[in-house]
Order: structure tokens, then C-alpha cells, then sequence
């Protein structure tokens, strides 16, 4: 598969809502802030995963291999590390995941099979943006592979959690981890409540953005503002016109550290948010991965865009873009390929 379809695939593909095959075991809040049943975690366990494949877990895992890094940061925040093996590149930022061996392939590959193989797991964490014969060819090799499916909302990401607390023996942590959570959501909530919404972009790289159906657009939600792109009958990560973004005017406007500034171009510069300053640069391993620690996320936006609501956790710094700069470009490429190369990235740091 060439570079270009792979990017394609990615920025275009694996994006469609699935509902996750799981069993009875696992019971959650269908919002974020709701209480949620304990998950049975007891073996064997059964559940069937995005690829539609039954997979059982005859005992509770002595070793793991997450292949995203939203599977690693949820092994880490319910307190399942230990029996972490294999780690991609993109969770270095976890502590003690240099100690872990890198599974990640060369390229646009994701994943180095012959290593993942070598290493031998009890259990293989996949997350969706994995490709289906990726996972296949693990099971060929005798593998217990899981796959998730994409998490869309914020209880979707409490769900993952859940999942793989019951899959790994660690329920007790993923409950734990899930009540924190939903303490901090309900918390977030009850301050923005009845506030106007400020209309909020958010700039993926590229030309793209995170519409309707996207756990972005959930946190943008939950932290009391309104995703202008979900407004403009935009679904899913797909990519934004510079005509709807003057026509929505966002008050407010943010990315992520690993794209760190708006397209130089006179429609964005014409917005609410740059004129009055209101942009800010959120850090893409808490945000661009659906996992336990973007409840962070929502605290420091709710925080920022009401301030006078809620204060219980730190605003995100503001950037003065009303002086037009040159938008840089990656040596040898054209500026929609390099833009196109940055928003690959944060797609693959996306799970």
C-alpha cells in the first residue's frame, strides 16, 4: 500500500462509528458524568472486538503488548503496567516505558509483527487505527489479538477502559479510574451549566478538523462549548473548508502540540478567536489520544473558556496570532503534503 493511500485511509477511513462487541460483563454510563455498574473480572473472558472475531482470554495475562498508545496510557492509569511488555513509540511519555520494548514498524507500517511476535504476550491490545490484517497475521502466529473499536465520545473512552480492566484482571483499577473520572466530568459540568457556549474549532493540520461523532467533539461539548465544525454539518475527521471556517467564526480555536499553529491564511485570520487572541496549543499525548487522561483536557478547556465558572484546573496559555507568519514546511515535501504528514502524525498518536 503506497503512502498516499495509507494517509487517505486514515484521514478518511477509519473514522465510521461501530458499536463495541462487548458482553454483559462490562456495563457503562451511556454519558460522561453517570454512574457505571462494576465490571465482572473473573476468567475466562469472552468478547467480541471490532474485527468481529470472539476472543477469549482463558486467564488473566502475565505479559501485554499495547500497539497504540491510548491501549498504554489505559494500562498505566488503572494501574496494569507491570505487566506491560511492548509499547509503541508514541507512549514513551509514560513513565517507565523506556524500560518496554518499541513495537513500532518503520515508515507507515505501525507495527514491527516479527517483534511483537518475538516477544510472545499472553495478550495483544490492538487499537482501531491498527489495519484488520495486521491483526490477522498476529492471530496466524498464534496470538491472543483484542481490536477496539474507535472511541467516538468520552463514554466511549471510559467503556475502553472498563473493557480492558475486564480483559487484563485489573477491574478494580478501571472502576476506580472510571469514578474519578466521572466525579471530574459531573464536577465540569455542573460549573458551565446554563453559560453560553462559545463556538470552538479545532485545527487537526492539513485542512482537517474533528465534526460530529468524534470523542473531540465530546470533549469540546462536555467543557461547555459548541464544536463549530459538528454546527456546520461536519461528520466525523474530515476536512474543513476556509469558507466554513469564516462563516462559523470560532470564538475560540485549538490544536494540538504536534501541529502548534493555525494555517497563514487571511479567512483565519479574519476569526473572533485570532482577532481577539483566543487560540491555544493543547498537549497532543493527553489529547489525540482517546484514553483516561483526557478528562485533563476537558478541565484545562472548560477552565479556559470559563474562566469565571470553573478554576479547578489550569487555563491553557493563549497565543497572539494576529501577526500573519510563514507557515513552515517539511524539507523536500510541498506544504499540503507536509500538512498532510502532520496530520498523519496525529492521527497515528491518535490511539
Amino acid at each position: 500500500m503506497t503512502t498516499g493511500t495509507r494517509i487517505a485511509l486514515l484521514l478518511v477511513g477509519l473514522v465510521a462509528l461501530a458499536t463495541v462487541g462487548a458482553g454483559p460483563a462490562v456495563a457503562v454510563s451511556e454519558e460522561p458524568g453517570g454512574t457505571t455498574a462494576p465490571v465482572d473480572c473473573s476468567f475466562p473472558v469472552e468478547q467480541t472486538d471490532a474485527t468481529g472475531e470472539t476472543v477469549t482470554v482463558d486467564a488473566e495475562p502475565e505479559t501485554v503488548v499495547a500497539l497504540g498508545p491510548s491501549a498504554a496510557q489505559t494500562m498505566w492509569e488503572i494501574g496494569a503496567e507491570e505487566t506491560v511488555i511492548g509499547v509503541p513509540e508514541h507512549a514513551s511519555y509514560l513513565d517507565g516505558a523506556e524500560s518496554r520494548t518499541n513495537v513500532s514498524g518503520a515508515g507507515q507500517t505501525f507495527v514491527d509483527v516479527e517483534t511483537v511476535v518475538d516477544l510472545d504476550p499472553d495478550l495483544v491490545l490492538a487499537p482501531n487505527i491498527i489495519p484488520s490484517e495486521t491483526v490477522e497475521t498476529l492471530r496466524n502466529n498464534g496470538l491472543t489479538v483484542y481490536r477496539f473499536e474507535q472511541a467516538t465520545s468520552l463514554a466511549a473512552v471510559e467503556e475502553k477502559r472498563r473493557l480492558t480492566g475486564a480483559l487484563v484482571g485489573a477491574c478494580e483499577g478501571a472502576d476506580d479510574r472510571a469514578a474519578e473520572m466521572n466525579r471530574s466530568l459531573a464536577t465540569v459540568g455542573e460549573a458551565v451549566d446554563g453559560a453560553d457556549r462559545p463556538g470552538v474549532l479545532y485545527v487537526m493540520g492539513g485542512g482537517y478538523t474533528a465534526g460530529e461523532g468524534t470523542f473531540i467533539d465530546s470533549v469540546i461539548e462536555a467543557a461547555g462549548g459548541t464544536n463549530v465544525a459538528a454546527r456546520a454539518g461536519i461528520d466525523g475527521y474530515a476536512e474543513i473548508s476556509e469558507e466554513t471556517v469564516v462563516e462559523q467564526d470560532p470564538e475560540w480555536i485549538f490544536t494540538n502540540s504536534d501541529i502548534g499553529t493555525l494555517p497563514a491564511s487571511a479567512g483565519y485570520e479574519k476569526t473572533t478567536a485570532v482577532e481577539e487572541g483566543q487560540v491555544f496549543v493543547a498537549d497532543a499525548d493527553t489529547l489525540s489520544q482517546p484514553a483516561p487522561r483526557t478528562v485533563q483536557v476537558v478541565e484545562r478547556v472548560a477552565a479556559t473558556l470559563h474562566p469565571d465558572r470553573y478554576d479547578g484546573a489550569a487555563a491553557y496559555d493563549t497565543l497572539d496570532l494576529r501577526t500573519p507568519t510563514t507557515t513552515a514546511t517539511t524539507p523536500g515535501m510541498g506544504v499540503p503534503v507536509a500538512l498532510l504528514a502532520v496530520a498523519l502524525l496525529a492521527l497515528s498518536k491518535r490511539e
